[in-house]
């Protein structure tokens, strides 16, 4: 082992509801090993302390387990309903690899905001399995809003993306929704290309029309978050003789019960945090233009500034960071819609944030008195 390796050592833990990672850091920030393992999520019925230990087994390899000085666990779903469960796994997980003591236990959403800033508070807005926002004071949540999992919560974030996407691919096979690319490209993802290779819905449409579509659902910051509000129509623009254009219904793709059967039963056949896979196509159909998943994502991009909304009045300093955090929020067409409505309320661009692990690290760091690397 080099020198500036030889310890001691902290670990960090970022743990969600698809993915577990782990590092080990010298007290100089210096990275001397990393791990990943499953989603530990306690309430998505992950195996908590499997999915830590295989991360930190991992990232420690033949370290000395008498130079770990401390670690910081954040682990999705420990927040007081959850914490229980994830302080229990965190403390399995220690002891399985060999450790002494105990780890300290968080949420997920301190260590995303410690990945993206060395202050000690600030906001986050977090979009990956989970979502939601929160302001930070020294690794401890003050206010949050929303990240209460995929049945009650969670909007904006990759599962919600995954659901919407779902739904409206299902409700343009039936009949009730818009004709969408999501009614390609959703199977396609969940099934295989095999499943839609078949299926054709450009076929039925006729020649030298240009396809509109107009949005019918309700915009949350019009109140539509309360409900009402359809689907949407979708138009066919054909010009007549006279030089005006002439509507008509748009064909949607014909009915297929067997391919909707095959998505209902991918979709309940596994954990609901596999929906998540769906949030990059959600994208990419918004980015090619289509309505329907143009509406999603900026729903999903309304969702998200509701939630900082929500929580900036507990955030003394104005002048505090900001850090976006979460796959969703990389980039794309909600990352895109959440950073410029970010920069609009505060006056500066928000802070992206890096490797979760790296900032749980830092946390443990600060614990000892030592500066979290930059």
């Amino acid at each position: 082992m080099l020198t500036h390796l030889a310890g001691p050592y902290v670990v960090g833990i970022d743990a969600g509801g698809t993915k577990t990672r782990c590092v080990v850091l010298t007290l100089g920030g210096a990275l001397a090993g990393t791990g990943t393992g499953p989603g530990a999520n306690p309430n998505s019925g992950g195996d908590t302390a499997g999915a830590l230990t295989t991360a930190l087994r991992e990232a420690l390899g033949d370290v000395d387990r008498s130079h770990v000085l401390t670690g910081v666990f954040g682990i999705a779903g420990a927040g007081s309903a959850g914490r229980p469960a994830a302080v229990a796994g965190a403390r399995s997980a220690w002891h399985a690899v060999g450790l002494r003591g105990s780890p300290a236990v968080v949420t997920d959403i301190a260590v995303a905001f410690a990945a993206g800033t060395s202050a000690p508070k600030g906001i986050v807005v977090f979009s990956g399995t989970g979502a939601g926002a929160a302001v930070i004071n020294d690794g401890t949540i003050v206010q949050r809003a929303d990240g209460y999992g995929w049945l009650v919560g969670d909007e904006g974030s990759a599962v919600w993306l995954g659901r919407e996407a779902v739904r409206a691919a299902l409700a343009a096979y039936d009949g009730r929704g818009s004709p969408t690319l999501l009614t390609e490209s959703v199977p396609r993802a969940l099934l295989g290309g095999s499943a839609v290779r078949n299926q054709e819905p450009s076929a039925r449409r006729p020649r030298h029309h240009r396809a509109l579509a107009l949005a019918g659902a309700p915009s949350l910051a019009s109140g539509g978050a309360q409900g009402g509000g359809g689907t949407g129509t979708a138009l066919l623009v054909a010009d007549d003789p006279s030089g005006e254009p002439a509507h008509h219904p748009r064909p949607g793709p014909p009915p297929n019960p067997q391919l909707a059967q095959a998505i209902i039963k991918e979709v309940y056949g596994r954990p609901p945090a596999a929906l998540g896979r769906l949030g990059p196509v959600v994208a990419a159909a918004a980015a090619s233009g289509d309505p329907v998943a143009r509406r999603i994502t900026e729903e999903a991009a309304e969702w998200l500034l509701r939630d900082v909304d929500a929580v900036r009045p507990a955030l003394s300093d104005p002048y505090a960071p900001v850090v976006m955090h979460g796959s969703v929020l990389r980039d794309g067409p909600v990352a895109d819609a959440v950073r410029s409505g970010l920069s609009e309320r505060f006056g500066a661009a928000p802070r992206r944030a890096g490797d979760g692990a790296i900032g749980a690290a830092g946390l443990a760091l600060r614990r000892l008195g030592f500066p979290l690397p930059d």
